[in-house]
């Protein structure tokens, strides 16, 4: 850890509310067929780091669980949600999500890749885990409302992370907070890496399939 920058504390909540709120502002693309994802992804095509995230379709039953019905990922100025209707183009993220150039950076993201590995065969490489960052290099807070809060200087709204992922069609505010968490996530690493915090190999979520050198 850098020796001027403070580790970052879980904020109150009457603190984190005076936040202002994270909001994605560029373009965002939601893909519903296999044509259109691959379109979509053919803007992120130059970005180098993305921002990663999936979302699923609510259970309260015990016993009951669902496929990702979203895949989102970021770039600099574009994020695309896709829709399950989108997984027909699944040869096309595979090879996105395994691409060794393209870092993809999230949080919890292994519980996400093993959802899709549900889907369609994946080998995930050059993910980074900026939650399991944090916990490796002894910071307090690990979850993506408080490291937004503590490095970003927002808030993260969650009212629609129990929502109906499944829905016809995704309305405005489902849009706005997928295509968000996405972004935050890739501002969360590139925030964490220009403290230039320690990489070693324990220091992010070593994922099956990936087999980088320390970084």
């Amino acid at each position: 850890m850098t020796p001027s920058f403070e580790a970052p504390r879980a904020m109150p909540p009457e603190e984190l509310a005076c936040l202002p709120r994270a909001s994605f502002l560029g373009d965002i693309l939601v893909a519903e067929t296999p044509q259109e994802t691959l379109d979509a992804l053919q803007r992120l095509a130059n970005d180098r780091v993305l921002g990663f995230d999936t979302e699923t379709r609510p259970t309260f039953k015990r016993g009951v669980c669902y496929n990702p019905s979203l895949i989102q990922l970021a770039g600099e100025n574009v994020v695309v949600l896709v829709r399950a209707g989108g997984f027909g183009a699944w040869e096309a993220l595979a090879e996105i999500l395994g691409d060794r150039k393209v870092i993809k950076a999230g949080v919890a993201v292994r519980d996400d890749l093993a959802a899709l590995a549900k889907i369609g065969p994946v080998t995930p490489k050059a993910f980074e885990d900026v939650g399991e960052w944090a916990r490796r290099v002894g910071w307090p807070v690990t979850g993506l409302r408080n490291l937004a809060a503590a490095l970003l200087g927002v808030r993260v709204s969650k009212k629609a992370r129990l929502t109906n992922w499944e829905a016809k069609a995704l309305s405005p505010a489902q849009v706005t907070y997928a295509a968000t968490d996405a972004w935050v996530s890739r501002k969360l690493f590139l925030a964490m890496k220009k403290l230039r915090l320690p990489k070693k190999d324990s220091s992010l979520c070593a994922l099956p399939g990936d087999r980088r050198s320390p970084g």
